[in-house]
Order: C-alpha cells, then sequence, then structure tokens
C-alpha cells in the first residue's frame, strides 16, 4: 500500500495569486509559510499573539496541515513589523504590500504540489486528468454531518454534537456565537458529501471502465476512459436543475436525505445560507513530472516524487488515489 505525508516534508503546496498591490492602503498582504499547521489554527495564533480578533485576517484558500504550504493573507488595519516579528514555531510571515480588498475564499488561481508518494513496488502509468471529487480533507469526520444538521434546521443535535452549552432552548445563539465562516464550511462539507454521490452515479451510469478507490465516505470511481468536462451543480437554495439527467440524480439523492433546495435557506442564521455553485466535472493536471528513486523509508521499495499544479479547489490528494490507489 502506497505512503504519503510519512514524513511532513513529502508534501508541499504553493499558492498562487494575483494581487493589486498599491504604496498604501487598509489591508496588508503577507505571504503565510506554515509547516504541521492547519490554516484555521495558524490564524488563530497569529490573532492571539497580536491580540486582534480573528475577523482581521483573510486567507484565499484552506490548506493541509501536515505538510508545508506558503499562502497569502491579508490583514485589515495590521502592523506589518508586528507579524513579520512574531516568534511562532513553524509559522513565518512575509509582508508583500498594501492594498484596498481582502482576501475572498477562492481568489487564489492554482496551487503547485510537490508530493512523495512511497512503499511502491513498481512505476504505474501517468495520468491527466482527475474527477473532480472532494476528498476526505473536506469532511474532517463529522463536518459534513454539523452541516446537514444545520440544513435540516436539526441545531440542537448540532449544538450536541458541538459540545455547545444552550439555555432554555435557544440552541441559535450558542451556533452563531462560532461564526459565519465556521458555520458555512460545515455547510459546504455537506454540499460536498451530495455532490460525491452524485459523481459516482453519473460516472457509474455513463462510463463501464473505471476502478473504485475507498475513501472515508464511500468510494471513489476512476475512469480509464476520456471524460467530457461539464458543470456539475453544487446544491444550494438557487440552483435550477435544467439538465433531465443531472435533474433525475440528484433527485433521488436528495429524496433519500430529505432535502430540498430550499432547505440551503437558514432563516434563523441567514448570514449562512448558501445558494449553490458549479463544480467541473473534471480537472485537468498541468505540468505533471514524476520521477522515482528507491525509498530510503521503505527498504527494496520505490518513491516517487510529483510535481504538478491543479486549479482551486481541486485535490492534489486525489491525483495520488489515481495513480496508485
Amino acid at each position: 500500500m502506497y505512503q504519503i505525508k510519512t514524513k511532513i516534508e513529502d508534501f508541499c503546496v504553493e499558492e498562487a495569486i494575483k494581487l493589486n498591490l498599491t504604496k498604501e492602503g487598509d489591508y496588508s498582504y503577507f505571504i503565510l509559510e506554515k509547516k504541521d499547521w492547519n490554516t484555521h489554527d495558524a490564524i488563530k495564533a497569529i490573532c492571539s499573539n497580536l491580540r486582534v480578533k480573528p475577523n482581521r485576517f483573510n486567507v484565499a484558500g484552506i490548506k493541509d496541515k501536515r505538510a508545508i504550504t506558503r499562502q497569502y493573507i491579508s490583514g485589515f488595519k495590521i502592523n506589518k513589523n508586528n507579524v513579520e516579528n512574531l516568534k511562532i514555531k513553524d509559522l513565518k510571515l512575509t509582508f508583500i504590500g498594501y492594498g484596498n480588498e481582502r482576501l475572498k475564499l477562492g481568489q487564489n488561481e492554482y496551487n503547485s504540489f510537490r508530493i512523495v508518494v512511497r512503499n511502491l513496488d513498481k512505476k504505474v502509468e501517468e495520468i491527466s486528468f482527475i474527477e473532480n471529487y472532494f476528498d476526505d480533507q473536506r469532511f474532517g469526520g463529522r463536518n459534513h454531518i454539523l452541516g446537514k444538521a444545520l440544513v435540516k434546521k436539526e441545531f440542537r443535535k448540532a449544538c450536541f454534537n458541538l459540545k455547545l452549552k444552550w439555555n432554555q432552548g435557544d440552541y441559535v445563539n450558542p451556533l452563531r456565537n462560532l461564526g459565519k465562516k465556521l458555520l458555512r464550511f460545515y455547510i459546504n462539507s455537506y454540499q460536498s458529501l451530495l455532490f460525491n454521490q452524485f459523481l459516482n452515479v453519473y460516472l457509474s451510469k455513463k462510463y463501464k471502465n473505471f476502478k473504485d478507490v475507498e475513501y472515508s465516505q464511500g468510494e471513489f470511481y476512476f475512469s480509464n476512459e476520456e471524460i467530457y468536462n461539464k458543470k456539475i451543480p453544487v446544491i444550494g437554495f438557487l440552483t435550477e436543475l435544467k439538465n433531465k439527467e443531472i435533474k433525475e440524480i440528484y433527485t433521488e439523492i436528495m429524496k433519500r436525505e430529505k432535502i430540498r433546495e430550499k432547505d440551503f435557506i437558514i432563516k434563523q442564521i441567514p448570514e449562512i445560507s448558501s445558494e449553490g455553485t458549479e463544480r467541473d466535472l473534471i480537472v485537468k493536471i498541468n505540468d505533471l513530472k514524476c520521477e522515482y528513486e528507491k525509498d530510503d523509508s521503505n527498504k527494496g521499495r520505490l518513491k516517487a516524487i510529483l510535481e504538478f499544479s491543479l486549479p482551486k479547489g481541486s485535490y492534489a490528494t486525489l491525483v495520488v488515489k489515481k495513480m496508485f490507489g
């Protein structure tokens, strides 16, 4: 069985983004280099040391924890010298300029990866695309369960699972205190699970030559055939299922889940309502390079050193799973 992230240095990610830099502005931009930190905890640590609220900082993308990553962050009315002088283990911040807008999630253009895959017994064929599933990082054990509870207005269940205290049947305010970003992340995780379920059904109906690879929420279906790309809905309250084939599959999934598109309107916490979006069925793997060497961690085995880039929102771990799974 192949191994990844055996060492933190085996998984490296660098974010690419376009910024409109100015000589001055309300926002300061930094490159955040981190090792074995997830993005949320890194921002919390920075804010704690600066004694400012976390909403003063924004990111364009969420990066893996067990990895070495370089990404961009913006800070609102933050003293750049105070930031660069922070001493936090395995975190480094470098000022790059000012601007007039905060970073927004999804603003990054693409990510470049260097991944070492270990414990291989043979070389494998390279691939040119991946089916654009959401991978395990999106779900984190219970994120999708919490998202489903919010969509179904089961606020007591969400509070119970999060071990929140509530008073006299008020389950909404304890949830709101967690912040919009985190609650929307839970809902997005549930939407991602629905998307993955759709993709499995769609691919199994359209293609015959594929392999299945297990993950935390079931299986991924990877086709050995060429797949024609198309936009697939990620369900929300504004989703219109115009394509008959897509509508039939999603209708069956939502019937099983006992939800409807309008359930993504959360009147009790309107700021976390989700209108939905679209996502590519497949994504191309850009500039893939694959070199094999003897695996210094597993005697008699090989390791593959992969370098490639993917569009924002796509998962490098899927490249590994499709090639070596």
